[in-house]
């Protein structure tokens, strides 16, 4: 019987191992896959969106732990899981940013979601009446906005303020911005190849835009993040994930 050198046997036991912590390794990153990918395929996901200083990081805290907290512009999106309703499936919430180069970072999360909260501050809504229009087409008329349906809640955020607009106040000039909005984009489509062009068109063509008018629920509620009156938000997210 041949006897091995002590070297090569010393030798296939490290090989022995680095194959060992080679194959841990790889079974590691796909336990880890596997739940990131879970997380972010299934379609349990409440996107919150709005331009800075909306107040949707404070509803976001609030909502996620019931405290409100001093936020600043973010640069990044927040995410956590909540729980709404005890004994109900947790929904992950996610903060979109609202600076101008990020916020149409939604669009990356729009497979996931299960509903959009999209926040307006009321006191200053008459000043950015027009940006606020196109960062919501661009939403409404996502693709996967439009085939699946999502509902849509916009949070007329600040209420509790003088200077603050009725929610029935916001929604008309909304529709009054986007049907304008509307009509110059369906121009420049004209004008150019629309191949690969995920949007659709709102609402119907030879009439004024309405958000009756869309397949997808669009609701508006006033509500108070600083004061923690979003009892109405909370209920409507709740009440689009049953």
């Amino acid at each position: 019987m041949a006897i091995l050198p002590s070297r090569i046997i010393i030798l296939d036991n490290e090989y022995l191992t680095l194959a060992l912590l080679f194959a841990l390794v790889i079974l590691v990153g796909i336990a880890a896959s596997t739940l990131l990918g879970g997380k972010r395929n299934s379609k349990n996901a409440v996107l919150i969106t709005g331009l800075p200083f909306a107040g949707k990081t404070v509803m976001h805290y609030l909502i996620n732990n019931d405290q409100v907290v001093e936020t600043v512009t973010s640069m990044k999106e927040n995410e956590a899981n909540a729980v709404l309703v005890e004994g109900k499936a947790p929904l992950h919430m996610i903060d979109i940013p609202g600076h101008e180069r990020l916020r149409f970072k939604f669009s990356e999360f729009m497979p996931i979601a299960r509903s959009i909260v999209f926040v307006v501050d009321s006191a200053t809504v008459a000043r950015q009446t027009r940006v606020l229009a196109e960062y919501l087409y661009e939403i409404l008329s996502n693709k996967f906005a439009q085939e699946e349906k999502i509902p849509v809640l916009i949070a007329c955020n600040k209420s509790d303020l003088l200077t603050a607009f009725k929610k029935e106040r916001i929604q008309t000039m909304l529709e009054a911005e986007i049907n304008k909005l509307r009509q110059t984009r369906t121009a420049a489509l004209d004008t150019q190849d629309s191949e690969g062009n995920e949007n659709v068109f709102l609402g119907f063509e030879g009439q004024d835009f309405s958000f009756q008018d869309l397949e997808n629920e669009v609701e508006f509620i006033e509500c108070s993040a600083e004061n923690k009156d979003i009892e109405g938000v909370k209920d409507w997210i709740v009440a689009m994930s049953s």
